[in-house]
Parts: C-alpha cells; structure tokens; sequence
C-alpha cells in the first residue's frame, strides 16, 4: 500500500503541471453508460435528459464505492453564457447525432451514433465567411425560437409546465441555470474529494465543418475548393474561442491552477486521415491559435485526441508548456507520445476498451503496471480509460484498474 502525502486535487494538479506526485493519480473517463449498465438500465436511460441526475448520482456512487477515483474528466455539466453558441441548434449544434431513445435509426443499448449526412452546403461557406460562426449559426439554425425536444441542452433547465416562449428571449436565464447546475456537481465532486479536469467542452473548427459538410464531401472541399474552406476556418476560429472563455468565465473565471478548464474533442484532422500539409494549413493553426489563447485566458486544455495521431505529437511541442494534458484513445502510441512530449505536458490514457469489456483482472493491471512505470514516471500521467469507459466494463476490471493506480508506484516518491 503506497503512504499518500497527497490529496487529490494537489495530485492532479502535479501531474498536470509536471511536478512529483505520491502516486499516479486515476481519472476514468465517464458519463452515465457504464454506471446505468452495471444497474441494469439501458443505455437510452443513459442518454435520456430527465435522468441526468440519476446519473449524476449513481457516478458518484460507483466512485465511492470502487475507494474513489482521483478525479473527472468532465463535471456533469457545463457553464453556459447567455450568448453562447450551443443557444443555436440545428446544423450548428452538429445534428447528425442519433442518440439512443430518441432516434429509430439506432438500438436501445446503443451508444450514440454519428450520421454522416449533409447539414451544410457549399454556399454556406461564404455565408461562415461573410457572417462568421456565430452570425452563421443564429442565421441558419431552424429550430433557433423555440426549445423543442431536440434541444435538450436547454431544455433540461426548463421546469415542466412553465411556459417556454424563445430561446433567444429566455438565454440569460437558462445559461444561469446551466451555470448554477454545473456549479453544483463541482462543488459536490469536491466535497467528496474528487478533482474536475475540464468544464467546457468543444471541438476543433476542421473537425466542425467535416461533420457537417461529411468526411468525404469536405475532404473533396480541400482540394476543390481549399482556399474558401480556410477562409471559413478563420472566420470561426475566433467565436469559437472566445465562446469557451465566456462559458468559462461565467462559472467564475479560472482557479490559479488553471483547473477545470477546456477539453477540445479533436478527431478528423489527424495523421489517420489527412498527411500533415493538409494538417499544417487546415488544422494545426486553429488548434494552436485556441489553445494559446486558453492558456493566456489561465485554463489548462485538454485534447482529447481519438484515431491514429502520433504523426501530429511533434507540433504539439509548440504549445506552453504545462498547460495542456494530452488525452489518448489508445490508438495512438502513448508511449511513444511520452517519448516526444513527456518533458513538456501531462499524458492521459489509455486503458484500451478491449481490456476493460473483455480481458481479465490480471491484464487490466499489467498494461495499468506498464503505463505507470513507462509514462507515469515521476510525473505526467493521468491513469485514465482510452477513450471513455465502455458501458460492458467488467466490475472487476475497473476495480483492478483503480486499485492498480493506489497499489503500485515502484519509484520513491
């Protein structure tokens, strides 16, 4: 058993800004899946907004009772600002997604599934330029006057019967609730000692676009049509930036450690899918410009890089140093990630999910024993899931996983 000098909060807080820790601190990344699963609910439970806080609360309880994690990835919520963006459904709230319960083109015991279809045409390009992404979005979205069922975000903080009007009349009041409701679930995870890593959560403007124009179809859009596809990219880059400091600052502003602050789901713009010309021009400028301007803000970034994104690690180097965490699916190599950018930022990963649903005890904790030894030395590593935390985890798995991060540290501390 390893004698903690530390609590959790100031365990994370090493690990992310590089300084000697006690122990490896674990941070599973979670939503309601695993939790509703292991009770025997379905995974349209899981998604369904009328049982947000049961899963809120069953979350807690499964961390209470595994002998609590170190830490969230994400609260359970999210501050939210009168004029912020996600207040523009439609396209612009990327509404391809399929949900389990709530669309017939999936399974009950289905995760969320992403329809590649169309939302956006060629000529709402110039529109993005001439409008930019906000403009854009409050111009274009259809169901932007009304909070319908679709809208659950906002919907969720309106009490049943009152009377709804718009939802650009009534922002100011719902992003309060928002707000107020995410503000609770942090404090409530820091009474029970667990550390939040990020508040806001959004994605890359490349990877904005390619959802809603489609991978193929906005693949073709580079090489056909590349230099207007930049300009829309530099008409968003701002609003979208801006819009997570404002989510942010509503919750009060950044903490002096810079947690919780900003995760940015970025996927199709890595090295699985575009070579690194395409990447320089028309992703890694985006990321960087936020990213910069996040840390200038005082939020630490999460990136939470899904597919294949080792050939990308290098131009990482270039971000401040100590104010980003590197969040890994296990597809890319985490150990040579450590290689590359071990000297300069937090790694978090990267439990595969085949070991979590289908390998045994004594795997989980050779691979946990391996990520600690390798990328965990001294400091750097947030034992966390690759990914999320499959909703057909087994008990024992994760419990070994936890229990491998409290038990094993063969360094002195």
């Amino acid at each position: 058993m390893i004698k903690e000098t530390m609590n959790a909060i100031d365990r994370v807080t090493a690990a992310v800004k590089l300084q000697p820790y006690d122990r490896v601190p674990v941070a599973p990344h979670i939503n309601s899946e695993y939790p509703f699963r292991r009770k025997g609910r379905s995974l349209a439970d899981a998604y369904n907004p009328a049982y947000a806080e049961e899963g809120f609360q069953e979350t807690l309880a499964l961390s209470k009772a595994t002998g609590n994690w170190d830490a969230v990835t994400l609260a359970y919520g999210a501050p939210l600002y009168k004029d912020a963006l996600a207040f523009f459904p439609g396209r612009g709230s990327l509404g391809g997604y399929r949900y389990p319960g709530r669309s017939s083109l999936i399974s009950n015991e289905s995760s969320p599934q992403y329809e590649e279809k169309p939302l956006m045409s060629v000529e709402d390009y110039d529109l993005i330029i001439n409008l930019g992404w906000r403009g854009f979005l409050q111009k274009t979205a259809e169901n932007a006057n009304s909070i319908t069922p679709e809208n659950t975000r906002v919907r969720r903080f309106i009490k049943d019967g009152e009377s709804t009007g718009s939802v650009l009349e009534r922002r100011e009041q719902i992003a309060k609730a928002a707000t107020t409701n995410y503000l609770g679930r942090l404090e409530t995870w820091y009474k029970n000692g667990l550390a939040v890593v990020a508040g806001h959560l959004m994605i890359d403007p490349q990877m904005a676009l390619s959802l809603l124009r489609t991978l193929p179809q906005f693949t073709l859009d580079l090489y056909r049509r590349g230099d207007k596809v930049k300009a829309a990219l530099d008409a968003m880059v701002d609003d979208m930036t801006q819009d997570a400091i404002n989510c942010m600052n509503a919750a009060g502003g950044p903490s002096a450690t810079g947690l919780p602050g900003i995760m940015m789901a970025c996927e199709r713009g890595s090295g699985q899918y575009y070579n690194m010309k395409i990447f320089e021009k028309y992703v890694w400028p985006y990321i960087k410009k936020m990213v910069l301007a996040w840390a200038k803000a005082g939020y630490v970034t999460t990136l939470h890089f899904d597919t294949d994104w080792i050939l990308n690690m290098p131009y990482l180097r270039e971000l401040p140093e100590k104010m980003v965490i590197v969040e890994l699916d296990s597809t890319t190599n985490i150990f040579k990630t450590k290689e590359i950018l071990g000297d300069k930022f937090c790694i978090m990963g990267d439990v595969p999910p085949a070991i979590s649903s289908h390998g045994t005890v004594d795997q989980m904790k050779t691979y946990c024993e391996k990520l600690i030894e390798v990328v965990g030395k001294g400091t750097g590593l947030i034992l966390s899931h690759g990914c999320a935390v499959p909703p057909d985890t087994r008990d024992e798995n994760f419990q070994a996983m936890i229990d491998t991060a409290k038990n094993y540290y063969p360094y002195e501390n």
